[in-house]
């Protein structure tokens, strides 16, 4: 495990580190409340792997970086939504729990399909396919606890603590004229 740790920091997680960038220059204060949740998710996959006594291979480490990219889009679902709900002239309490209500299906109904799969590789599959098939199912469920409960959990801290008074986002992509999906 520390020998994961070591390989993430090493250069090797230099993507995974500009996402994260990424949503914390974009998102903002949300940015950080979804940087916390991933490395908490990603800290509750180490310790619930180290308590399975599973051993980490290089297709169990592609299932934690798939998980974390699952992770890090269940996030964004969640705030584009809330930004959505205020955009609307929701109140900004109101516009959290809308937010996280209506990504929740979405969000569910894609780690229950990807969950699936996970059960049926770790049944037809063997040796390091397994690996990668119980990495990625506790990586689902470790995921869908960090974002749907302690993502709210800190949304509401702040709330309740007015740190959070309104919803922003930074508007360099909103302002470009680039037609991405023209392209």
């Amino acid at each position: 495990m520390v020998k994961l740790i070591q390989l993430a920091a090493g250069g090797r997680g230099v993507g995974g580190v500009v996402v994260l960038l990424f949503i914390l220059a974009y998102y903002r204060i949300s940015g950080l409340v979804a940087f916390i949740a991933i490395a908490l998710n990603v800290f509750l996959i180490l310790g619930v792997m180290q308590f399975l006594q599973a051993t980490f291979t290089l297709p169990g480490i592609a299932g934690l970086v798939l998980t974390m990219g699952m992770a890090v889009d269940a996030n964004i679902l969640i705030y584009e939504r809330i930004r959505e709900e205020y955009k609307r002239g929701k109140e900004l309490v109101q516009a959290v729990r809308l937010g996280f209500e209506r990504a929740m299906v979405t969000i569910i109904d894609a780690n229950v399909t990807t969950f699936l799969t996970g059960l049926v590789l770790f049944n037809v599959g063997v040796g390091p396919v397994r690996g990668f098939a119980v990495t990625l199912m506790v990586g689902i469920l470790t995921s869908l606890f960090t974002a749907f409960f302690v993502s709210r959990l800190i949304f509401h801290y702040l709330l309740a603590s007015k740190k959070l008074t309104e919803v922003k986002t930074a508007s360099w992509l909103s302002l470009s004229s680039y037609d991405f999906p023209g392209k």
